[in-house]
């Protein structure tokens, strides 16, 4: 009797002490979700060039948010504008986790496609975090609440925004301190055409891609690395993303072209009360090769020529500022005004391509009860000309009045 008491008292000790570890094993699991749709009225003007560019977009070529409005050319050599309306289930919804494991966790993302959009594991080892998987990059500081045409990604991505995508990367966080090496962006690099005629000129003839290469060598990694300081009721932003690889072609032979991408952006938010300013600043060469885009002006990539072994590095400027009040926790208004500046040197005949953008909007988030969101929007894109030494082509403009409905669970 004595022996089934001590050994049923030795069960018992032995099941309480596993019982910690058992909890411990068991990883926490958080569920969300999010639903965003977006309908507007979109409308580009007669001014926009009719013909379409190799992305599909009327009147530029790295186009984030599509329209499906198109400016019209008719026989007679007239054109006109043209609207559409956007009724859009929006790719950046999503349905996700977050999981905790003691010192181990980690994090997957879909959107609406479906495509996967984050998957990544943590491990907390101290002093720091190591992040392994898809996840936003290092240089990535969103301060505009921007839509946009099309209802894209929203958050101003495409038009001036900090932002590098969603890629697979090894990251290190260490407080406000990113780094990572990501999955290389490799943009051919593209061709201007010969014998511009301004008379006939549309965006096509301008920008070619016919020197696709035999094939693309990724040498490095796609690095970036940022730092965030918070400073109270403001935060700074600074950070950079670098990019490299290898273009081979045939032009009877071998013929190898090192293609370098570089942006440097700063940024900050701040808050005085009700009232909220952001800002961001980049400067960039190449910023479309660099993998710190797309961004939607002409002049974002590098123009390379396989028969002239001859390159021109494009430069690009962009900054925006956001202003912002909060009438109650139920109730803010928002507007902005972003700007983009790009030039590359031709390679086929004197001169340079110019080109800016100038984006304005406003904005009024309305939350009627916790997690469900209505947003209307109302917009302009001035996307201007593309100015070169023998004339200007005029791009047009965009204009859209619309609503993002949201709803979190």
């Amino acid at each position: 009797m004595k022996k089934l008491l001590v050994l049923a008292v030795a069960m018992m000790v032995t099941f309480a002490l596993a019982l910690p570890a058992t909890a411990q094993d068991k990883a926490d699991w958080s569920f969300y979700g999010s639903v965003r749709m977006w309908t507007a009225w979109e409308s580009v003007d007669s001014d926009t060039p009719p013909q379409l560019s190799s992305s599909g977009a009327a009147g530029n070529f790295f186009q984030v948010g599509v329209t499906k409005a198109r400016a019209q050319q008719f026989s007679d050599g007239t054109t006109s504008g043209d609207d559409d309306v956007a009724w859009l289930l929006q790719g950046n919804s999503r349905i996700g986790a977050n999981v905790k494991w003691g010192n181990v966790g980690g994090r997957f993302e879909y959107g609406s496609g479906p495509n996967l959009r984050l998957l990544y594991g943590d491990w907390n080892f101290g002093p720091g975090t190591l992040r392994i998987g898809q996840d936003y990059g290092a240089y990535f500081y969103l301060v505009s609440g921007m839509c946009g045409v099309g209802g894209a990604e929203c958050n101003g991505i495409g038009f001036g925004s900090i932002y590098s995508g969603r890629t697979p990367q090894i990251k290190l966080i260490m407080g406000g301190f990113q780094v990572n090496l990501a999955t290389s962006t490799t943009t051919a690099s593209y061709q201007a055409a010969p014998g511009l005629d301004v008379a006939t000129l549309v965006p096509s003839d301008i920008l070619v891609n016919a020197n696709t290469p035999q094939d693309t060598d990724q040498l490095l990694p796609k690095i970036e690395a940022s730092y965030t300081f918070n400073l109270g009721p403001a935060s700074i932003f600074i950070g950079g993303v670098y990019n490299q690889y290898k273009e081979i072609f045939d032009v009877g032979g071998e013929r190898k072209h090192t293609v370098d991408g570089w942006a440097f952006g700063a940024g900050t938010k701040m808050g005085f009360g009700p009232f909220y300013v952001n800002a961001t600043a980049q400067y960039a060469h190449n910023p479309n090769n660099s993998g710190a885009g797309p961004y939607t002006v002409y002049p974002s990539v590098m123009l390379y020529d396989p028969a002239t072994d001859r390159d021109e590095s494009a430069k690009y400027f962009a900054g925006q500022l956001i202003l912002g009040f909060k009438l109650s926790d139920a109730i803010a208004f928002e507007g902005g005004f972003i700007y983009q500046q790009g030039k590359v040197g031709a390679l086929n005949y004197t001169g340079d391509f110019k080109q800016s953008t100038y984006t304005y909007y406003i904005q009024m988030t309305w939350s009627p009860v916790k997690n469900v969101y209505f947003i209307p929007e109302f917009g302009i894109i001035d996307f201007d000309k593309l100015q070169f030494q023998d004339g200007d082509l005029n791009y047009g403009s965009t204009t859209w009045l619309g609503v993002k409905w949201m709803i979190n669970f």
